[in-house]
């Protein structure tokens, strides 16, 4: 899901089941990882990122940051918001972006909002606190977006998020797109759910490439990734559960969509000018690996 207002966390934790309603019910332990590489902290409740002044909307880029500098750089954004707030006797200019329909464009509107001390919290805080409250969760932080391929580091961080008395996994982003997917595919490979893989097969490669070589392409069978499955050991039947996965995981964004998305821009337009073109092929790249 994107990042959540406190309220919002709330509410998606208890559909989940980690705070029953009614006492007595048994709760479900979730398992809360954090994908967003920026520092953000709750004022009021509702998150906030630093942004640059020239560049309002566009996020911050911390191409590789780990875990513990994101969470060391929201206590220090914790620290600056505080003494900023004392300075002005509990007010902080504050900015939101709001969107409008007819024109089809974005503006970011300042405000002032009245602040008081305890209402300036971390991420790590705010869900160390509603685990006080009672909720059954456990909070990770695990920077990780669609604009950088996962390395090995990423992958076995959020394996070791596999949790044998853990009932739901939860991963939070920027937008709840694109760097999900990833996470969601990868845990769902390592659940090993064979039974349930077993109710989806996807096509098989002889009959995508007699049928044309774009639906080869939208099934992932690629030259490169057709010629490591054979000579892995189970490689199409590995091939086919990941294929599974990825289709199940495709609500928070499609990998193989974004590969064969990638392509077509390439080819659409041969060309464009080289910076916009090495774009492109490293977000292709990114995707395929």
């Amino acid at each position: 899901m994107a990042t959540p207002t406190i309220a919002g966390a709330k509410e998606m934790l208890s559909y989940l089941g980690a705070k029953p309603a009614a006492k007595g019910n048994a709760r479900t332990k979730v398992i809360l990882t954090d994908l967003r590489e920026e520092a953000v902290v709750y004022i009021n409740g509702t998150p906030y990122v630093l942004r640059e002044l020239n560049k309002p909307v566009d996020t911050l880029k911390h191409m590789g940051i780990t875990g513990p500098v994101v969470e060391h750089m929201e206590a220090r954004l914790k620290e600056d918001i505080i003494s900023e707030v004392k300075q002005s006797r509990g007010r902080m200019l504050l900015h939101r972006e709001e969107y409008s329909p007819p024109s089809d464009q974005a503006s970011v509107i300042g405000y002032w909002e009245n602040i008081f001390i305890n209402d300036v919290k971390t991420p790590f805080e705010v869900y160390a606190s509603l685990k006080d409250e009672g909720y059954d969760i456990e909070y990770r932080r695990i920077p990780l977006t669609r604009e950088r391929e996962p390395l090995a580091s990423d992958v076995d961080a959020i394996q070791y998020c596999k949790d044998d008395s853990a009932g739901a996994y939860l991963f939070v982003s920027h937008t709840g797109f694109g760097g999900v997917a990833y996470a969601m595919a990868i845990i769902c490979i390592r659940l090993d759910a064979d039974a349930k893989l077993a109710t989806v097969t996807p096509q098989s490669s002889v009959l995508l490439y007699q049928s044309s070589e774009e639906e080869a392409h939208k099934m992932g069978d690629y030259r490169d990734i057709l010629s490591l499955t054979r000579v892995l050991i189970c490689g199409p039947k590995s091939k086919e559960d990941v294929d599974v996965v990825i289709e199940r995981c495709s609500g928070a964004g499609h990998l193989r969509d974004d590969i064969l998305y990638y392509t077509k821009e390439l080819e659409k337009f041969p060309c464009i000018d080289d910076e916009h073109r090495a774009y492109l092929m490293d977000m292709g790249i990114k995707a395929l690996r």
